[in-house]
């Protein structure tokens, strides 16, 4: 017949082994929801067709990097003629295209430490360090996109040249403030480059390229975060 004690020991032992138990239990839920958390949050930010973060990737880049105080450079890609591509070749062969070119564009901008993003159908950004010859980039780039890319369609693959329009803009997080500025004033520079013609890149330049910054980056219709 068990004593008072040797209850009391056993009971004593149930109690803590449920304690143990129940720990480590919240430990491995805790653990798997930080994981599922982890994971949703990078799926959302990577773009499925090219597997280069998306959007709201690129503002959570841009803000993390602006969050430590460091000047960056954003370079926007923007392919010429797609409309013509897909009436000609149709949207699966866009899509190819689209995944061969952000394999191209991740690789320039790896190469100088930076990020590549897709941000919508044929529209790109790159992140870099601010100390990285921007310009310079910008024109590997865009000479990365114009390589003859082979299609494959129904019958016989189809080799094609596209080529691509990229704007630069610097961002100093001192000076510039709203960190929108920096997609918003690439912007503005790959426009001047695509009234330039095919394949031109242009720096921003605040003296010739001015514009209702403040307004822009307060309603940022095109850019706005996800």
């Amino acid at each position: 017949m068990s004593t008072p004690a040797q209850i009391t020991a056993v009971l004593l032992a149930i109690a803590i082994t449920a304690a143990i138990t129940y720990h480590l239990t919240r430990r491995h839920t805790a653990a798997y929801h930080r994981a599922a958390v982890t994971v949703a949050v990078n799926e959302a930010r990577r773009d499925d067709l090219t597997g280069l973060d998306n959007r709201t990737g690129f503002h959570a880049a841009l803000a993390d990097i602006v969050g430590r105080r460091h000047p960056v450079s954003v370079i926007l890609i923007n392919l010429d003629g797609t409309r013509a591509f897909v009436s000609r070749f149709g949207h699966r062969a866009l899509d190819q295209l689209l995944v061969l070119t952000a394999g191209r564009l991740r690789h320039v901008a790896s190469a100088a430490g930076g990020s590549a993003f897709r941000l919508r159908r044929d529209e790109f950004a790159v992140i870099l360090d601010d100390r990285v010859d921007a310009a310079d980039y910008a024109a590997r780039l865009v000479a990365a996109v114009a390589e003859p890319t082979e299609i494959q369609l129904l019958g016989p693959s189809v080799t094609v040249t596209v080529t691509a329009c990229a704007g630069v803009a610097s961002f100093s997080p001192y000076a510039d403030g709203d960190r929108r500025l920096a997609l918003i004033r690439a912007d503005r520079a790959m426009r001047v480059a695509k009234r330039a013609g095919r394949g031109q890149t242009a720096v921003f330049d605040p003296a010739t390229m001015r514009g209702p910054d403040a307004t822009a980056a307060s309603e940022a219709v095109d850019f706005g975060e996800a």
